[in-house]
């Protein structure tokens, strides 16, 4: 198995570090604290980065064909433009405020995919759904418990999917035409002894990338479903990974202190923050939310 060690990208104190993504076109990292409500801009040749404060929670962000950006907010979809710092909504999906949106990504076919979560997660309680480009949102799958990270294949054919309570990954087969899901199996169910899988990425090879939450590392999982890889990171509180930078060849890892102790926080002060690894994989450019400007709901 190949070990790795994380290094510091960013320090921050992010309360939940979430969502990174690499803008190919601005040579940026993208990345989020959910529970803080806001949306960061790195350039690590330049170690600068950009925030935006916005008065919701935000599980999620994506790329789209234009210069906005879609985000997962608490209780929907909306766009978000960088120029005014504001955003609109698509789509407000959720009733309950006890539950919020999770993770999400762009599907190869431009639909952005991301699920929800109970404040309180328990077994049965959140659901997975998707937006199309004409703004209309589907219910992908329900009984969910608490929806975590998701990507493709290089082919569209399959949907790698992260349900943490159930502490495994699902494979299921994927129709890029229609959105739907298909066939599910398990790929692999982790040890407790590894923490819980949280957000998660592919490389060119079809390995995947997991951020393992109360577990102080990203494990490296085969199409096969073995580990075969990992990397040590100074925190507990790991969140999610892309690919970035040239030829996509650093993989960037998020990072949380939410409701750490003040003594774990003295142990390890670095949590909360972006850090990075060099792992020998490469990965893929991000896909783009297809966007045909339905109609808005209300500009915040």
């Amino acid at each position: 198995m190949n070990h790795f060690q994380a290094t510091l990208a960013r320090a921050h104190k992010a309360d939940v570090g979430e969502g990174p993504l690499w803008n190919s076109l601005t040579h940026e990292l993208v990345w989020l604290d959910v529970t803080g409500g806001e949306i960061f801009f790195y350039h690590p040749e330049t170690n600068q980065q950009e925030a935006f404060s916005l008065d919701q929670h935000i599980g999620a962000i994506a790329l789209t064909d234009s210069n906005e950006y879609i985000l997962a907010i608490r209780d929907g979809f909306a766009l978000f433009n960088r120029a005014s710092g504001t955003y609109t909504y698509l789509a407000q999906v959720l009733d309950s405020e006890d539950v919020r949106f999770n993770d999400g990504k762009i599907d190869p076919r431009g639909r952005f995919v991301a699920g929800t979560m109970k404040y309180e997660a328990s077994p049965g309680t959140a659901s997975l759904y998707s937006i199309e480009k004409d703004g209309k949102v589907r219910t992908l799958l329900s009984s969910v418990g608490l929806s975590n990270g998701l990507c493709w294949n290089q082919q569209g054919t399959t949907l790698y999917y992260i349900d943490t309570l159930t502490h495994s990954i699902h494979e299921f087969e994927y129709d890029c035409d229609s959105g739907n899901l298909g066939a599910m199996k398990v790929l692999i169910t982790f040890d407790a002894s590894h923490g819980n899988p949280d957000g998660m990425t592919i490389d060119r090879d079809g390995n995947l990338w997991v951020a393992m939450w109360a577990g102080a590392k990203v494990l490296n999982i085969s199409k096969s479903g073995e580990i075969i890889g990992e990397i040590s990171l100074p925190v507990d509180l790991v969140t999610s990974v892309a690919f970035g930078g040239h030829d996509l060849a650093t993989l960037y890892i998020t990072t949380a202190r939410y409701q750490l102790s003040d003594e774990v926080l003295q142990e390890q002060p670095l949590a909360g923050s972006l850090f990075k690894a060099a792992v020998g994989a490469y990965g893929l450019p991000e896909n783009r939310y297809a966007l045909a400007h339905a109609e808005s709901g209300k500009h915040v």
